[in-house]
């Protein structure tokens, strides 16, 4: 009875796994009025099921009608992966745009091809720089930068005429949470990231430190901040970081009691 008990417990992480979820977290920041944002990121593209997995997700994201959408990487898994992009980006709007930033895997499977496919289907891609959108009194600014797995980012450039402290909400796209790390961190109001995939098999952090001591690796891609923080909203000083579970469902290593998301952020009037 214990071992089909067992048996049970293991099955029901691959489908829990399986199961989608739309997460929903408010973030205190100087704006007027609320301010909606859907993150998403890690597609890893690579057939048909990754393809129609990553397009439901993109659906449920426009039906929670946010104000802009943030996509934070890894859209591909291999160059493989290359024609299902534009496929999965067809028709994909919010009011204020939306915008992109690479991930190790779109680095390594063709950075240029990447930057087109998205650019080709309406994304705004903030290679190292930034861009402000307006909701009626309201600024926002969006920071990019290239994955820190792939690239030494040119953080002054990617921050060029952002105020130092700026009276509106700047927010940075990073594929990688060790952003968190850096000292443009005190510019922002909120980092959004992915990468983790919130472990994809879960086991305790703790266990995921001890891997990377002992092994150089674990579940989590390589990243220091993400290996202690893998999935969720954490504060680090003034600033907010937000680290995405995650579209894909995994092919290699299926998730394990880690579901993929659809993350919505809500910027609300700091009190």
């Amino acid at each position: 009875m214990l071992g089909l008990s067992g048996v049970a417990l293991i099955l029901a992480g691959f489908a829990v796994g399986r199961w989608t979820r739309v997460r929903w977290v408010a973030v205190p920041a100087p704006v007027a009025e609320p301010v909606r944002i859907a993150v998403l990121g890690d597609f890893h593209l690579v057939d048909e099921p990754s393809l129609r997995h990553a397009r439901a997700c993109l659906e449920t994201a426009m039906a929670q009608q946010p104000d802009v959408i943030l996509l934070v990487g890894d859209y591909v898994h291999t160059h493989h992966g290359l024609p299902y992009l534009r496929r999965a980006l067809q028709g994909v709007r919010a009011p204020l745009g939306v915008y992109a930033v690479l991930g190790n895997h779109d680095h390594w499977s063709g950075k240029d091809a990447v930057i087109r496919a998205l650019q080709e289907s309406g994304v705004v891609v903030l290679g190292e720089a930034n861009r402000t959108v307006r909701k009626g009194d309201t600024r926002l600014t969006l920071v990019g930068v290239y994955d820190l797995l792939c690239q030494k980012p040119r953080w002054e450039q990617a921050f060029r005429g952002v105020p130092a402290k700026p009276d509106h909400p700047v927010i940075l796209l990073s594929h990688n949470p060790d952003a968190v790390l850096s000292p443009y961190r005190d510019r922002t109001t909120l980092i959004v990231s992915g990468h983790t995939h919130a472990g994809q098999v879960w086991v305790p952090t703790t266990a995921h430190r001890a891997m990377q001591r002992l092994f150089g690796r674990s579940y989590i891609p390589k990243t220091r901040y993400g290996t202690a923080h893998p999935y969720g909203l954490y504060q680090e000083g003034e600033t907010y970081i937000y680290i995405t579970s995650g579209v894909t469902h995994g092919r290699a290593v299926p998730r394990w009691y880690t579901r993929p998301e659809v993350s919505l952020i809500e910027l609300t009037p700091a009190p």
